[in-house]
């Protein structure tokens, strides 16, 4: 039996797939620069979940207000998204010494992060996750956090 390879048929022209701009590695890490920037004053830094609440807030209008509604108190609680491409620029960010790690396992701006984010802050980029950002402020505390936490624990302890 005689196998035929149809590569003289079929022909493979490689065509340039645009990456959507929400999962480009440099993005992810002016987003978490600005997370850091605006949620997360002061010297405890920022914890790996609050950045993945509120990057993934950012993925939607209606996750936004979602985690608004939730910060203001008029919902109880929000599904937390884990999205790995925020894991990665997190590692990027830090290879680049935009961030790192304290002590206590969370985040903080380097001097090369703080000067990312004046640029970011001059140029007319990520509008709408600068106001967002803005809005939200250091609302979503590291209680609120916390008690998200709490509710996966024992809610899944009852299943």
């Amino acid at each position: 039996m005689n196998n035929y390879l149809l590569t003289e048929e079929i022909v493979f022209d490689s065509k340039p797939e645009a990456v959507p701009y929400n999962y480009r590695i440099s993005y992810k890490m002016a987003q978490i620069c600005l997370i850091i920037s605006k949620s997360c004053k002061g010297r405890a830094g920022c914890s790996l979940i609050k950045l993945h609440i509120i990057s993934n807030a950012l993925n939607t209008q209606e996750y936004m207000n979602d985690l608004q509604n939730y910060v203001n108190g008029k919902i109880g609680y929000i599904i937390v998204r884990f999205d790995p491409v925020v894991n990665r620029a997190i590692k990027y960010a830090i290879a680049d010494n935009l961030i790192e790690q304290l002590k206590n396992g969370t985040f903080k701006l380097t001097e090369n992060g703080k000067k990312l984010i004046k640029k970011v802050e001059k140029e007319d980029i990520m509008a709408r996750e600068k106001k967002f950002l803005d809005e939200l402020g250091s609302k979503l505390s590291n209680e609120k956090v916390e008690r998200l936490m709490s509710l996966w624990r024992y809610k899944n302890a009852e299943n």
